[in-house]
């Protein structure tokens, strides 16, 4: 488990994991750095690994702009739930918890990972049973969140003003919609394939 950890740290510095973390760290600052988001971002992003290595999700292109314009709504909601009466249950911090998981758990569904040694291990070794490889990927998917914790202390320590902290939403917000709306026209593709390139040169 531990070299597992260990790689999906190392591929956290690759732009092909940009996909699976944008979303995550958009949705710990949007959350404000609370704890409670971060426990359903990872859990979010292990649900979606296991459905990864089993193989049970695959989105089509109809499917994956779609859940483009769901992260966008989501995103949205969170930051205008503190004005609007009726979306209140947003401000909460469970529900601010619920929106972010699932934010994180659809990021993985985009994911196209360049494949270590220790995933490729994974990913193999799960075609003759993926109930074995689930302590491994849920390593390794820890291991990828590390970049939304080190998001998550940063906002802690620094501890922001109310203002401050709702301007850095909206900011963060403003690139999660930018991202979210890339898929939503059809984008994921050529996203993926830059990535890619990038991370290979």
């Amino acid at each position: 488990m531990l070299p597992a950890f260990a790689e999906a740290i190392r591929a956290t510095t690759q732009p092909c994991t940009l996909l699976l973390l944008l979303p995550s760290i958009v949705m710990a600052v949007v959350t404000r750095g609370r704890w409670l988001s971060f426990v359903a971002i990872c859990s979010g992003a292990v649900l979606g690994g296991w459905l990864f290595i089993a193989n049970v999700v695959g989105l089509s292109d109809l499917q994956l702009r779609l859940s483009g314009g769901v992260v966008a709504i989501a995103i949205g909601v969170v930051l205008v739930a503190p004005y609007v009466s009726w979306l209140r249950w947003a401000s909460d911090p469970r529900g601010r918890a619920a929106v972010a998981g699932s934010v994180s758990f659809i990021a993985t569904l985009w994911w196209r990972p360049c494949i270590g040694a220790e995933l490729g291990s994974i990913l193999t070794a799960a075609r003759r049973g993926v109930a074995g490889q689930l302590p491994a990927i849920t390593a390794y998917m820890l291991g990828a969140m590390m970049p939304v914790l080190v998001a998550v202390l940063v906002m802690r320590a620094l501890d922001p003003s109310a203002m401050t902290a709702r301007r850095a939403a909206w900011v963060a917000g403003g690139v999660g919609l930018v991202t979210a709306g890339a898929l939503t026209i059809g984008r994921h593709d050529e996203l993926v394939t830059t990535l890619t390139r990038w991370s290979t040169t």
